[in-house]
């Protein structure tokens, strides 16, 4: 039986999920192939000539549309089970209407698939699968949610073979890897929320593993990959203190590469500062979120103060780091005055580099809903631009927060710029805005992040724009 895992990489980030599914099918033994979308010429008929038995599409709300009609292409040319996981799925079940659609896998995917794929190869039943949705007949059957994996240092390492293949990735200087899964907290615009709730009963949400297995996996990447820097993507990998006692000598001892981590104002101080800076940590990741403090103590549910945040960036900041912050603009009860605040607390803090997206009403989670009672979002949308200005909610001030979005790198590098920034706003100029935003992003990334130029600069576009054409230059096979 031959199973093709199908995924598209905007930022040239290649799923840790669909890595790890890889190797557990691989260990039950079948073959498997993993492509990426965005860096295949011709790849319709690349997946038509490979006549696989399953596809499994690795859909996020962004990425849905895309995989959902590249499904019903396919299905009209050739015969095969079609499986849709990855967070959308989970968030909005009810594609399972889609008549292409044969089955959908809601939360961890691994164990699922590998009974899937049992039975379909030996021709048994498959209605019974937990997390699995799945079509027998014109009935939709909707399974039970089977027991999170609770020890993780049972799954094998993920597949490293997919980073082989790829010129794209073999120039990528920096190793994906995740410690745990589940975050801690329960932010409204996330996921884990909704996670936290589906998974109620059905065993320890935040878990961890050990730290020789995770030694382990980055010392078989070091050899076969030779990264520059590791990237730990946990959701919070600052969470268990004891945690990173035990791993800092190992990690010294058998990695000593220097890393990033993604991490909250709240949750990192100064021992934990100087425990990580000894073993080579370079860029904290942390969310500020908004500017204004009633907005981020009662509607995003993060009870930190602007002081917390000035002092723990001025903390990250005499260990000569690089912060990255994330930013959410077109938030509900945010006017354009809310926004500033958001912008002046960035460039108060000197942040490196001030991440700003716009808030993206994901199906299904608590702010969303929030928005659709009181009245910002009519329903839920499905129109999703990872580097859009567009904002989806009814706002007060709704296109010079859009035009802000744009013009917000601008505003925290140069903040002698923030008064005329204010003037701008008012003045519909977007191709303007547009050309700033780009040119400061990318120099943001070649002069202060100091990337590799041409291949870290692509790599921090959608492909899409004029990078098209340099990434089919650069990177096709």
């Amino acid at each position: 039986m031959k199973i093709l895992l199908v995924f598209k990489s905007d930022f040239l980030i290649i799923p840790i999920g669909i890595r790890t599914l890889c190797s557990v099918l691989e260990q039950a033994g079948f073959n498997v192939i993993i492509i990426d979308l965005s860096l295949e010429r011709n790849y319709f008929n690349k997946i038509k000539n490979l006549t696989p038995d399953i596809i499994g599409f690795s859909a996020d709300s962004f990425a849905y549309k895309y995989f959902l009609e590249l499904n019903k292409k396919l299905k009209s040319e050739i015969n095969y089970f079609s499986i849709f996981g990855g967070p959308h799925p989970s968030l909005t079940t009810n594609i399972i209407d889609e008549e292409s659609i044969d089955a959908i896998c809601i939360g961890e995917g691994e164990y699922a698939f590998v009974e899937l794929a049992t039975k379909l190869r030996d021709k048994q039943s498959i209605d019974s699968i937990k997390n699995l949705w799945l079509k027998q007949n014109g009935i939709i059957i909707k399974n039970d949610i089977r027991n999170l994996i609770e020890n993780l240092d049972s799954l094998p390492h993920p597949d490293i073979k997919i980073l082989k293949k790829y010129k794209a990735y073999k120039k990528f200087t920096t190793y994906d890897i995740t410690t745990s899964r589940g975050c801690p907290y329960n932010c409204p615009y996330c996921i884990n929320h909704f996670y936290r709730h589906l998974f109620a009963g059905k065993g320890k949400y935040v878990r961890r593993r050990s730290v020789n297995n995770v030694i382990e996996e980055l010392k078989i990447a070091k050899k076969e990959l030779k990264p520059k820097t590791i990237f730990f993507v946990d959701e919070l990998f600052t969470f268990d203190k004891n945690w990173l006692e035990n791993f800092a000598p190992k990690y010294i001892e058998h990695i000593n590469l220097p890393f990033e981590v993604l991490t909250r104002i709240d949750d990192i101080d100064e021992p934990t500062i100087n425990l990580l800076y000894k073993m080579g940590f370079k860029v904290a990741r942390v969310g500020i979120e908004s500017g204004n403090e009633k907005i981020r103590f009662d509607l995003l549910r993060r009870k930190i103060t602007d002081k917390q945040i000035i002092e723990t960036t001025t903390l990250l900041h005499k260990h000569k780091l690089k912060i990255f912050g994330y930013n959410m603009l077109g938030l509900p009860e945010e006017d354009i005055n809310k926004a500033f605040e958001t912008l002046k607390l960035n460039a108060k803090c000197k942040i490196t580099y001030p991440m700003t997206f716009m808030f993206h009403p994901f199906p299904n989670i608590d702010l969303t809903q929030y928005s659709i009672k009181e009245s910002f979002l009519e329903t839920s949308t499905d129109n999703f631009s990872k580097l859009s200005n567009k904002c989806e909610i009814n706002i007060k001030d709704k296109k010079q927060i859009e035009r802000l979005y744009y013009l917000f790198y601008l505003g925290v590098k140069l903040p002698f710029t923030i008064p005329l920034i204010k003037r701008l706003v008012k003045i519909p100029i977007n191709s303007l805005y547009f050309l700033i935003f780009h040119t400061m992003r990318a120099f943001i990334v070649l002069f202060i992040i100091k990337s590799p130029p041409i291949i870290t600069l692509l790599n921090y576009y959608p492909r899409k724009w004029y990078s098209v054409g340099l990434n089919k230059l650069i990177y096709k096979n």
